[in-house]
């Protein structure tokens, strides 16, 4: 199957870029954040050398100051002890520490643009509303755009402005997260809500509830 359409970004479609242009979007202007942080991270780098890479790649940022920038960047993301932790490897910590981690790595050129692919996957549910509330607090004060992708509608219920449902590579749905979620037109997103579990059928939400929620929710992707 041939891959057909646009990727806009910045007023320029991106698959049309040659390699050399598109490597210094990558990982600076639009950054990802992968969605297993038990093997996304490299055994045998420390977790500072690999946070400040792309700083050293696209900020031209070295030596000691690359080194504060790192720590920063690991106090950021609420990593304890960031100097030490700077100069770890991925299996002296936690799964909840190494996603902190991508994140730093994801974030630290201040992208405009953030990937975020199940970042909240095999989680338990404290690590997860962190992870979500970071999220939320790094797009609020970055500006940056956040396209977020998961199967946990749940999770969309809190995070997302705008959904657009997927099924077999096709979208199959798409509009403000209140209409799609409790005025779902598609079959396959009826089934997905259906997954979520309810703990009591007495109260029923309403779209303006979720408004409500979404607005006194601190966050702010975009999907």
């Amino acid at each position: 199957m041939t891959a057909r359409g646009r990727i806009v970004f910045d007023g320029q479609d991106i698959l049309t870029l040659a390699s050399a242009t598109l490597r210094k979007i990558r990982g600076n202007h639009i950054s990802m954040i992968f969605q297993e942080p038990m093997s996304c991270l490299n055994p045998a780098m420390t977790l500072g050398r690999q946070i400040v890479e792309p700083l050293e790649l696209h900020q031209k940022i070295r030596g000691g100051a690359a080194r504060r920038a790192g720590i920063e960047l690991l106090a950021r993301v609420g990593i304890s002890d960031p100097a030490a932790r700077f100069d770890a490897y991925p299996h002296e910590i936690s799964g909840g520490m190494r996603q902190r981690v991508m994140i730093a790595m994801a974030i630290a050129c201040r992208p405009k643009a953030l990937i975020a692919d199940e970042p909240t996957t095999a989680l338990d549910v404290t690590i997860q509303a962190q992870i979500l509330a970071l999220l939320a607090e790094l797009q609020r004060d970055a500006g940056m755009a956040i396209l977020f992708i998961t199967h946990d509608m749940a999770v969309v219920s809190q995070v997302a402005h705008h959904v657009t449902v997927m099924r077999h590579g096709a979208a199959v749905e798409s509009g403000e997260t209140a209409h799609v979620l409790f005025s779902p037109r598609h079959e396959y997103t009826r089934t997905l809500l259906n997954c979520v579990p309810r703990f009591t059928d007495d109260v029923e939400a309403s779209p303006t509830e979720l408004e409500r929620h979404r607005a006194d929710s601190t966050a702010r992707p975009t999907h």
